[in-house]
């Protein structure tokens, strides 16, 4: 019997004035502070908050955001699946790791049985991959949001 590998939660030091966008989720920091942030969170910070042209057009983000957009509302994720379906293809083609197209077959799994929240975190944890590859294990910054890296989590 095979166990999948689960990272352990990952802690954030935020300092007073910064934000974050935790599973959607944007929190502003009013005093310093440490979080500890559950496994397979989708976590951005810095730069990330205000990404360039290029990393909008990230389709994993976008099916990302979309499913976050539209899941809650039944009727919507059901008008939506098929649109859906086009943005997990797109992501599918853009990365081919074992990972990623493990993780493809999941959210279209769950996009087939109707089951938003399994697609949803299906999708936070593409979305987290792709941050991951992307920083190349870069760490978090403090300061400014302006002047901050981005630092992206999977969690």
């Amino acid at each position: 019997m095979s166990q999948e590998f689960s990272p352990p939660p990952q802690v954030l030091h935020l300092p007073a004035g910064s934000q974050a966008v935790i599973n959607g989720a944007l929190v502003s920091v009013r005093e310093n502070c440490t979080l500890e942030v559950a496994s397979g969170a989708y976590v951005q910070t810095g730069r990330a908050l205000w990404p360039s042209g290029e990393a909008l057009q990230a389709p994993r983000d976008e099916l990302y955001f979309s499913l976050l957009d539209c899941g809650a509302d039944e009727e919507r994720f059901e008008a939506e699946r098929l649109r859906l379906f086009g943005l997990l293809s797109e992501v599918a083609v853009h990365d081919r790791s074992y990972e990623n197209q493990r993780e493809c077959s999941t959210c279209a799994a769950a996009l087939m049985t109707g089951d938003a929240k399994a697609a949803l975190e299906s999708a936070a944890r593409m979305a987290s991959n792709g941050l991951e590859a992307g920083r190349g294990g870069a760490g978090q910054s403090h300061g400014k949001p302006d002047r901050r890296r981005a630092t992206e989590a999977r969690v």
